[in-house]
């Protein structure tokens, strides 16, 4: 059985949920709730697959880059903290928006 990752909400993160089901739910309260359920159940999936997605243009030196899970169209970013057994969720951003450089 693979070893279970904890997963850690980043303020930033929990506060890009809130803002995008608020945004969402100007429209539709239902597809509000809808989009942010398919991004929690996304990150539940950490627990047990953490390591995929590398994203690109990061220095090959960094002991922990951030990685990334699309769940369209949105873009979970996030950190697995092997010593700590969890992942870090840093900000889930909309796919169209730039990137950040910092994390």
């Amino acid at each position: 059985m693979l070893p279970a990752y904890r997963i850690i909400l980043s303020p930033e993160a929990a506060s890009d949920l809130q803002s995008l089901y608020d945004y969402i739910s100007k429209d539709s309260s239902d597809n509000a709730a809808k989009m942010v359920g398919r991004i929690l159940e996304a990150i539940e999936t950490l627990e047990t697959i953490p390591h995929r997605n590398i994203v690109e243009h990061q220095s090959k030196r960094i002991r922990r880059p951030v990685r990334s899970l699309p769940v369209k169209p949105y873009i979970i970013y996030f950190r697995v903290l092997e010593e700590q057994q969890a992942v870090m969720i840093h900000s889930v951003r909309h796919g169209a928006r730039r990137r950040r450089k910092r994390f």
